[in-house]
């Protein structure tokens, strides 16, 4: 987070706007095409989208950016002096600012459901205005995207914003048949 500017650190992410035509935008071979430079610093994820002023939201996709398996494998080591927040099916902890997923004992059948990550502040004035009346913001994410298998092992790490946490609610969520497990984590 300390990569964001001042302003944007309590909201957790950058918002650029561009105009198409200001980014390049032009006509090639019947398609539309921009192309807009992306900030000098680690990214964790992308939304994106086009916003009409009259209509709101056009369209969003979100694009999370796969985790460096070499820096999960020296995140494991460090995690063996270390005691989890949680221990439910995978053993969570909280490293530099990030929450990590654990499974000592992992097939890929153990990573293929979807995991969701409610992030519970202390204060809602720290959410973006458009998940106050949730209270939490999400932060889920694709295990192929966020995590790796090595070792008979699996782990997977997620950017923890720069507010105070109340709590974090987590697990993985398989859509029309419910969780297959949870796990709440109070703030120390």
């Amino acid at each position: 987070m300390t990569d964001l500017p001042p302003s944007r650190r309590k909201s957790g992410f950058d918002d650029v706007a561009f105009g198409f035509a200001a980014a390049g935008g032009g006509f090639q071979q019947g398609q539309c095409v921009a192309q807009f430079p992306l900030p000098n610093y680690p990214i964790a994820a992308l939304r994106t989208g086009q916003r009409s002023f009259g209509a709101g939201e056009l369209w969003s996709a979100q694009l999370i950016v796969p985790a460096e398996p070499g820096q999960l494998r020296a995140d494991y080591a460090a995690l063996a002096a270390a005691n989890p927040g949680a221990r439910d099916y995978f053993a969570l902890y909280e490293l530099d600012n990030r929450l990590l997923y654990l499974r000592e004992s992992c097939t890929a059948d153990d990573t293929v459901a979807g995991f969701f990550l409610h992030i519970i502040p202390e204060e809602l004035t720290d959410l973006p205005e458009d998940r106050r009346a949730g209270g939490f913001a999400h932060a889920g994410f694709d295990f192929a995207r966020q995590g790796s298998h090595f070792d008979g092992k699996c782990l997977a790490a997620v950017a923890l914003p720069d507010y105070p946490i109340k709590e974090m609610r987590t697990g993985q969520h398989i859509p029309g048949q419910g969780d297959l497990w949870s796990a709440l984590i109070a703030a120390p």
